[in-house]
């Protein structure tokens, strides 16, 4: 039974080694001949001080300090993790090449590392402690294509007061593309902080460019506790910018992949003339920014009524790639009751990947619209206005015939009556004059059902702009508004939208708000019978 455990034991003890990583760096390499540097190595576990042995290195011609040893425990989001490191002083005598050996830790070997030392005349730490290199990702583009211009720079030490200056080119616009990356890198055996930073670069005029390289100054520290500026400019990169095809049809528009989609809500078999619903169209397109994308933009005919929104654009970075959206929300509300067409859409773009014009599609759309109820019965009324038009126009007649004579005395009579009403005022007691009073403040009271009633009244004239107004009037003196904005908001898109002539049946839709106010009307006397209930 021992002999089972301590085999479980070794093999535990072997499992825990084989996942271990083990690193080894030095402070600084080249060194200075004379001076004290660091060697640390460490391992992503918990493991015997003895572990690292440093007297190997008196074999390679170092001096060996004193070894600090050291752990460290983390926790991030639930997830432990433990250090071992040691911490060693060395320092050699004479210039010339040095090598750090392997250690082997923890059953993981460390990578070797080639030393150089120098005499500290010929030091030059500008190309040690701090270095920059750039890219671009493509040499040859379209015009309009953007380039994605990448930095990379290395700090040994501490960089403070740093300042990096964009690239810069001509007839383009560059952008700063997502966030800075920051990493730590170990390069022949030597500790780097690294920063990576990213432009876009979209060329806006065909030809032959070069990019003159981003700027980086700031304070370095050479690693000797001394403190001096830098002032690194990386080297021009050239760019060929092609012109557009000559036989590209519409607006230019370059990418290596593109995915045009459509969706519509609520998806039904059958839609009710007057019914809303919204066509929703997406693009994405790779490569380009938000001010690349192309206007949607389609003809619905005279068969619906449309409301765009407004484009929602955006810009993402995705495996650095850069990707352009935008969504189009389109209501829709259907004037005629057949089968109706929601047209198509064609899209040209150019396949970089390929190399030649390519199409992005959004098929047409069949759908089925049954009439509204009670609609046929509208039509076949006579619209109210023309009577009232014919009203207004003979009253007009009539008037335009009256005399000046006949105005006159009309005023003069006008006048008479009112100074006899003002004498009869003036002589009524004051118990009559309350009675009146109250008989105004009576009918201030039942002004919200008055309100209700030309309602209802407009409605069966189909008098729209009038049912609107006395609509408004009645919700407000109920104050109702929320319960009623779906409403009025249908109300008012027939009265003040892109078409002249109102296109609903109000006698439906004032039955669709007397259902509401009866609703709501219900719901007050059960909450009231509720709370009578509750107080007997």
């Amino acid at each position: 039974m021992k002999a089972l455990s301590l085999l479980f034991t070794l093999l535990l003890s072997f499992s825990s080694y084989a996942t271990t990583k083990v690193t080894a760096s030095v402070s600084q390499n080249p060194v200075a001949v004379g001076q004290a540097f660091t060697l640390e190595v460490v391992a992503d576990d918990t493991l015997p001080v003895n572990e690292f042995d440093p007297s190997v290195l008196l074999r390679q011609n170092f001096v060996v300090g004193s070894t600090a040893t050291g752990r460290q425990h983390t926790s991030i989001n639930g997830k432990s993790s433990t250090q071992t490191r040691w911490t060693t002083t060395l320092l050699v005598r004479e210039e010339g090449s040095y090598l750090i050996p392997s250690f082997t830790i923890g059953g993981q070997a460390t990578i070797p590392i080639k030393l150089k030392a120098k005499v500290i005349d010929k030091l030059d730490p500008s190309n040690d402690q701090v270095r920059m290199e750039v890219s671009i990702d493509q040499h040859q583009v379209y015009l309009g294509q953007p380039v994605r211009y990448t930095s990379k720079i290395w700090v040994a030490n501490s960089l403070d007061q740093a300042n990096i200056i964009a690239p810069n080119m001509l007839n383009a616009k560059i952008d700063k593309l997502g966030d800075d990356k920051q990493d730590l890198e170990i390069v022949d055996g030597k500790r780097y902080r690294t920063l990576i930073r990213q432009w876009l670069i979209t060329p806006e005029k065909a030809g032959q460019f070069d990019i003159k390289g981003a700027h980086l100054s700031g304070l370095v520290n050479d690693g000797n506790y001394r403190t001096r500026p830098i002032d690194i400019e990386a080297q021009n990169l050239s760019l060929k910018v092609n012109p557009p095809p000559a036989n590209f049809p519409g607006t230019w528009l370059p990418s290596s992949d593109l995915l045009l989609s459509e969706e519509v809500q609520p998806l039904q078999s059958d839609y009710q003339q007057g019914q809303a619903f919204t066509r929703i169209i997406n693009l994405t397109v790779a490569g380009i920014t938000e001010k690349q994308l192309p206007e949607i933009e389609l003809d619905y005919g005279d068969n619906f009524r449309v409301y765009p929104e407004p484009y929602q654009d955006r810009t993402i970075v995705k495996d650095g790639i850069v990707f352009a959206q935008r969504t189009l929300h389109v209501a829709l509300i259907p004037i005629n009751s057949s089968q109706l067409t929601l047209p198509a859409w064609k899209l040209p773009w150019w396949d970089l990947s390929k190399d030649k014009l390519a199409y992005a599609e959004i098929e047409k759309r069949e759908i089925k619209v049954s009439p509204a109820p009670m609609s046929s019965q509208l039509n076949s009324m006579p619209p109210a206005s023309t009577t009232s038009a014919i009203t207004t126009a003979q009253g007009d007649e009539r008037a335009s015939k009256t005399s000046l004579w006949t105005w006159f005395f009309a005023l003069a009579w006008l006048s008479t009556l009112a100074a006899l009403i003002f004498i009869w005022w003036r002589y009524q007691p004051q118990s009559h004059k309350h009675k009146v009073s109250k008989d105004r403040h009576t009918q201030a009271k039942e002004q919200p059902s008055d309100s209700w009633s030309s309602f209802s009244s407009y409605c069966q004239q189909n008098q729209t702009q009038l049912a609107e107004q006395m609509l408004n009037r009645w919700v407000s003196q109920q104050q109702l508004t929320k319960q009623f904005s779906d409403l009025q908001a249908e109300l008012s898109a027939i009265n003040w939208g892109k078409e002249n002539q109102p296109d609903l049946d109000l006698k439906d839709y004032y039955q669709r708000c007397l259902a509401m106010k009866n609703t709501l009307e219900n719901q007050a006397k059960q909450a009231h019978q509720s709370l009578a209930s509750l107080n007997p």
